[in-house]
């Protein structure tokens, strides 16, 4: 049975998780503000060379000749600036929450945005089911550059945190990790982050919270102080990647830090029972969900407030759509639309083929059979060179947290089939995992043989 000193330590934490939570929203939702306040004459220069960009280049244009997995996203890039071109400071509240651009009917969005930046144009266009906190970073960077300055300087940042994380591993002697991310990150082309601001922002969020970690870490006292620590650092990790990210890779943010829990504590010899660990995997889970949800939902009543009711309608529609709504088997509206299985089917192998740089000439069989048959070396590179003292855990829960970007998949189908060419990404938690069990549980002990 609890006892009392336990039970008050738990409503303790919640109410830290709570405030957690609360704190970020109330973060964001500031900086958003104080942001909006810059004039638009101070970023008018830098939109408009963002425009002649846009209008320079293809809005889908695949950076290496042939390979799918480089393509880029200039279209949700063109959308944010005319978002935060349009910002009102006269009803900034009201302008924030609407999110509104311009963009008439059958009108390309680069076409769009230079219109609306040669003459004064009413946006028409509401995009408020998602808090584009994007807004937040370019708004600054466009006082002194356009876009591709500002994907330069993240691009930057990126590398310099994602090198940071590397570091901080070799130095906690988690070695093993350290290589298997530097690879995962080379498999899911991470560098085509820094040609889009729509991809880079969840993991630019994704190794701030792996550095919070990896720093904390050395200092714990004990196991249990330790994880509510950890679901408070998960709570505002969910609160701050809805702020930001568009559903692209929103996963990492929550998978990636549970990942680097479990080797660094599977390193120190602490894990303890599959059973014990499972639900400090699944808390986890559900503290970053949570917050998630919590700080979309607040969007929507902020809009419903601003907006009236209809606002919300819209936004669950939006919603749903993204869960179940039509998708085509070619490139129209006037394609044969996708079998509810054909469409579950590939929401998950569409993702799984773009790990592969050959995915252009790779249909949906051989996707599939590519994917499987390299997860099937790997388990079999364990199982034939396991040692004496294999820890069957650790692959178990591997495995487990490596799920949740096809849970994820199948959950949002609509938008996981559409747009897999950047939600593959959310695959380097399984990438990682998978390389670091295959090594240290199979190929580290045919090192040691040869010794």
């Amino acid at each position: 049975m609890r006892t009392k000193r336990t039970v008050e330590k738990q409503w303790k934490s919640l109410v830290g998780m709570a405030g957690v939570v609360i704190a970020s929203i109330l973060c964001s939702m500031l900086l958003l503000m104080i942001t909006g306040w810059i004039p638009k004459s101070m970023i008018r220069e830098s939109c408009v060379e963002s425009g002649a960009y846009f209008e320079e280049h293809e809005l889908f244009p695949l950076l290496l000749e042939g390979q799918f997995n480089t393509r880029q996203d200039n279209y949700a890039d063109c959308i944010l600036v005319n978002i935060l071109y349009h910002i009102d400071k006269k009803d900034l509240l009201r302008s924030l929450i609407k999110a509104s651009y311009y963009n008439p009917e059958l009108q390309s969005v680069e076409v769009s945005l230079a219109e609306s930046l040669a003459s004064d144009k009413t946006p028409d266009v509401d995009y408020f089911r998602y808090w584009h906190g994007g807004m937040v970073l370019l708004r600054p960077l466009f006082v002194f550059t356009g876009i591709r300055g500002a994907r330069i300087i993240l691009g930057v940042v990126l590398l310099l945190l994602t090198l940071t994380v590397i570091a901080l591993m070799w130095k906690q002697k988690a070695k093993t990790l350290a290589v298997c991310y530097f690879l995962g990150n080379v498999i899911v082309q991470t560098w085509m982050c820094a040609f889009s601001i729509e991809y880079i922002t969840t993991f630019l969020l994704m190794n701030i919270f792996l550095i919070l970690l990896l720093l904390w870490f050395p200092h714990r006292t004990d196991t249990g102080s330790f994880y509510r620590r950890v679901y408070a650092i998960l709570c505002a990790s969910g609160v701050w990647t809805c702020f930001f990210d568009f559903l692209t890779t929103e996963t990492l943010t929550v998978t990636m830090p549970i990942l680097l829990l479990l080797v660094l504590r599977y390193q120190a010899g602490e894990l303890e029972s599959v059973r014990q660990e499972s639900r400090r995997l699944l808390c986890g889970l559900l503290c970053w969900g949570s917050s998630y949800a919590i700080m979309f939902i607040t969007k929507w009543l902020l809009a419903v407030v601003v907006l009236g009711r209809k606002a919300f309608g819209e936004a669950m529609k939006a919603a749903g759509e993204r869960i179940g709504g039509a998708v085509y088997l070619g490139n129209t509206n006037l394609d044969p639309e996708a079998s509810g299985m054909q469409r579950f089917l590939g929401a998950v192998i569409r993702n799984q083929g773009s790990l592969f740089p050959f995915r252009n000439t790779m249909g949906m069989g051989a996707a599939a059979i590519s994917f499987l048959a390299v997860l099937f070396v790997c388990l079999a590179l364990i199982y034939l060179f396991r040692s004496k003292q294999f820890d069957g855990r650790l692959l178990l829960l591997i495995l487990m947290i490596g799920a949740v970007p096809y849970l994820r998949y199948i959950v949002l189908e609509n938008h996981a089939y559409l747009h897999y060419f950047f939600t593959y990404r959310a695959q380097l938690v399984t990438v990682t995992g998978v390389l670091f069990v295959t090594y240290e549980l199979g190929i580290r002990n045919i090192l040691r043989k040869k010794k």
